[in-house]
């Protein structure tokens, strides 16, 4: 018994456009757009992945040729699903690094930087530490079965062929005030208390000119800094589960955009 391509057309199509989401997904996502994550690892994940998926899905786009117009359309749209979903993902992490940026601006370890070698760039030292902690919080609250599911839920609410809308569009590009909006209310209690010590550095230096404050305003900030840090991470897990149920809240709202 042959089995002619034309006959194969079909099912591996099927299994193309969840297999080029998901591994835009992949691409984009937290923690696994990593380079700590081989490259080989995320394609076969993502095929792994694809081969579960597909048979669920109610909705199969069936072609007689695989090299058209549409299926070309059709493959980009699942790329930019996929880099949606993963940049919509990354807001929480995005976050919590600009509250630790700020963090660290107001301790005076703005200067404190360190190269990460997963991304090759630079981030201040408390950034870096609070991105840590996110990715374990992520890993400890289960975001890996997480991701599998909003990949799942994601083929259920926005099959291959439906279009994105503008509406969809414009609801996602709101991650830039998400992401400003929370790192504030994250770092707005260490703003005040740093602003509050600076200001009292500020009376003793007219009360006292001869006092050295460059010598000892730097240890006191860092040390009021630390201790806040270690109020805010305290309540980190909350703060953290707090903002990804509002990433959740924007993806619903992007369902019905």
């Amino acid at each position: 018994m042959s089995i002619s391509i034309q006959q194969l057309i079909a099912p591996l199509f099927a299994l193309w456009l969840p297999f080029v989401r998901i591994l835009a997904f992949f691409i984009f996502c937290p923690l696994l757009d990593s380079r700590a994550l081989p490259r080989k690892a995320r394609i076969l994940l993502a095929l792994l992945l694809s081969i579960l998926i597909t048979p669920m899905l109610p909705h199969q786009e069936v072609f007689d040729d695989l090299v058209t117009v549409r299926a070309l359309l059709l493959t980009g749209e699942q790329l930019l699903w996929g880099l949606i979903f993963g940049q919509i993902l990354w807001w929480v992490f995005w976050t919590l690094q600009t509250a630790g940026a700020i963090l660290s601006m107001n301790m005076g370890l703005g200067m404190a930087v360190m190269n990460d070698p997963s991304s090759g760039s630079s981030t201040m030292v408390m950034s870096q530490i609070i991105f840590i902690w996110a990715g374990l919080l992520f890993f400890s609250f289960d975001g890996h079965l997480l991701l599998v599911t909003i990949l799942y839920k994601s083929f259920i609410y926005w099959p291959p062929g439906q279009a994105i809308s503008l509406n969809s569009l414009r609801t996602a590009t709101t991650g830039v005030g998400f992401i400003i909006s929370g790192a504030l209310l994250l770092a707005l209690p260490t703003v005040l208390i740093m602003m509050l010590v600076q200001c009292v550095f500020g009376l003793l230096n007219r009360v006292s000119p001869t006092l050295n404050l460059f010598s000892l305003g730097f240890p006191v900030s860092m040390l009021f800094g630390l201790f806040c840090f270690m109020v805010l991470s305290s309540h980190l897990g909350e703060h953290y589960l707090r903002l990804t149920n509002q990433v959740m809240g924007l993806l619903e709202r992007l369902r019905v955009a």
